[in-house]
């Protein structure tokens, strides 16, 4: 099958026409099977008449054209055409135009070259994808027409579920010159992904493009599947997003990660980053396992046993995270520090309390009867670190930090559903130091708050004094801790609870249980406040959250009390 490019050469000299059509035509049959048929003019105007009657996918102009320029020609292309042709502009004299180059792209260009030792049949050396040789700019031209969909045989197909949709709606917002949002996000996500996934060996290629997961600093994360005849079907995952920089560190995390877990549990991410220049928006690919999917969609799967959920429990924290609480890997930090909430964070918990606290305590709501005084210890604690009835030198000065994934949740935690079920972690943008509790219970809390009996259920105030229980059971201490039968996702919070001295080194630490038990249980408070002061969560949730916390900072109390 081959695919047709449309091409206008716009040129003063006949003999330079003839030489750039032998470069791309050389260059398009490097790339496949291609057809390319060409316009040519020697001046603005009729090249202007040739671009109002033809939809060129591409064009090299001269930029000297006798006393004129090839800008009216740029301005035309791109008025008529849009982003659906690539232009190139070139020159032989930039002594004569020495501002040639911010001319061509203000009007319109895409790149704008220097004729000298460019335009060359062959690439300057064996792998050179950066350069202005035939190959290398059919590869371009071939990339714009891949994004606006004109390559025959290669397709982007966005599923049409929610969460695909919103993206584009969301990169494409506010829309500019396309007045239609999710047109421009569509050009968008199709630039990102052919840069980022495209390969030379795309014919009868489709990717098709599903949502992940939300990202950090609103990030988009989706996955990518690319079927091709006679190949395995691959899998990939694509972050998206407008803060570049955040992109690039979590790259950097992500290796110093990589090394310290010694380990192929953790999706490696390209080297490269990819850039929409005009949107301003960036994008990392990795690739995936085989039909991977979120450990909360695995979980809440029909197929999902508790066998296989205890299992994956176990391979993940005991075979993986438990490398980077090695004692070697450990430092101490002054407890005050550990103690002390964001000004943001604080601010939620105590919007949180103002919003929920008189359906937390009214019968026709949660019905808590000693609601305030939960309130209370939750207030002391936000705005002093404070725990109830203990004196902040019984706190000792220091907790320990080790090597953490820093944030460990249900959507950023995959399971290879086909098969062996095997877990992946996927965005360790936030790996770093974290008390040696966080990653654990930063799960723990959200399988309960976003995992645990979904639906109905978590809609309804009648069971929330249940789910507070398990809730508040969240360690061997208070012997409460009781798993549904069959149910993969108590399956798997039971066995990191009964399990975490195993998978939390807890052995190690000294002076032991009397150091970490009250530990646990404050960080446990921390994570349901911190996730619990989301907006946007139910407010049965919301207030299970914040009963859970209190009773946990009660716990912690006891603990050290004994």
């Amino acid at each position: 099958m081959k695919s047709l490019a449309r091409g206008l050469v716009v040129d003063d000299k006949p003999a330079v026409i003839m030489q750039v059509q032998d470069i791309l035509d050389y260059g398009f049959s490097q790339l496949g099977e291609w057809e390319v048929e060409y316009e040519e003019a020697s001046t603005p105007a009729e090249a202007v008449k040739l671009a109002r009657k033809v939809d060129f996918d591409f064009a090299v102009l001269d930029f000297d054209l006798n006393d004129e320029t090839c800008i009216p020609v740029v301005k035309e292309l791109r008025k008529r055409r849009m982003d659906n042709c690539y232009i190139l502009v070139v020159t032989g004299e930039s002594k004569k135009n020495p501002n040639f180059l911010k001319r061509s792209m203000e009007a319109g260009a895409d790149d704008a070259i220097i004729r000298d030792n460019h335009l060359t049949m062959s690439p300057a050396f064996e792998g050179d994808r950066n350069g202005w040789d035939g190959e290398n700019l059919a590869r371009r031209i071939r990339e714009r027409m891949r994004v606006q969909d004109r390559e025959d045989g290669f397709r982007i197909v966005f599923a049409p579920e929610a969460g695909v949709q919103s993206m584009l709606h969301s990169l494409g917002d506010p829309p500019g010159e396309y007045r239609d949002a999710m047109r421009r996000g569509e050009l968008i996500a199709r630039t990102l992904i052919v840069k980022c996934l495209g390969t030379d060996d795309d014919t009868r290629t489709s990717l098709t493009v599903q949502h992940l997961a939300p990202g950090r600093s609103g990030a988009h994360v989706c996955k990518v599947v690319r079927v091709q005849p006679g190949q395995p079907k691959e899998s990939f995952v694509l972050k998206i997003g407008l803060d570049r920089a955040s992109l690039v560190a979590e790259k950097e995390a992500n290796s110093r990660a990589a090394r310290a877990l010694r380990s192929q549990v953790l999706v490696r991410l390209d080297r490269e980053l990819r850039s929409h220049e005009q949107s301003g928006y960036s994008a990392i690919a990795a690739e995936l396992a085989k039909d991977a999917v979120t450990l909360k969609d695995w979980l809440q799967q029909p197929g999902t046993t508790t066998e296989q959920a205890t299992k994956v429990a176990g391979e993940l924290h005991r075979g993986h995270l438990r490398e980077l609480l090695q004692p070697g890997l450990r430092k101490p930090q002054p407890v005050s520090q550990w103690l002390t909430m964001s000004p943001v964070l604080r601010g939620r918990v105590l919007d949180a309390l103002g919003t929920y606290a008189q359906v937390w305590r009214d019968n026709r709501g949660a019905g808590q009867a000693d609601a305030e005084s939960m309130a209370a210890v939750l207030r002391d604690f936000v705005d002093t670190g404070a725990l109830p009835g203990v004196a902040s030198k019984r706190l000792g000065e220091q907790v320990l930090y080790a090597r953490g994934f820093g944030d460990l949740h249900s959507g950023n935690v995959l399971v290879q559903s086909v098969g062996e079920p095997h877990p992946l972690l996927i965005d360790a943008s936030q790996y770093g130091l974290h008390h040696w509790a966080t990653d654990t219970t930063r799960l723990l809390v959200d399988l309960v708050l976003q995992v645990r009996r979904p639906g109905i259920e978590s809609m309804l105030w009648s069971g929330l004094a249940a789910e507070a229980g398990f809730a508040t059971g969240l360690c061997d201490c208070t012997g409460s801790l009781e798993a549904e039968p069959g149910d993969p996702t108590d399956a798997y919070i039971h066995k990191l609870v009964t399990e975490r001295a195993t998978y939390l080194c807890l052995d190690d630490l000294e002076p032991r249980r009397a150091d970490w038990h009250w530990q646990w249980h404050v960080a446990l408070a921390r994570e349901f406040l911190r996730q619990g002061s989301r907006p946007g969560l139910l407010p049965t949730r919301a207030v299970l959250a914040l009963t859970a916390a209190a009773r946990h900072l009660q716990q912690a109390a006891e603990a050290l009390a004994d």
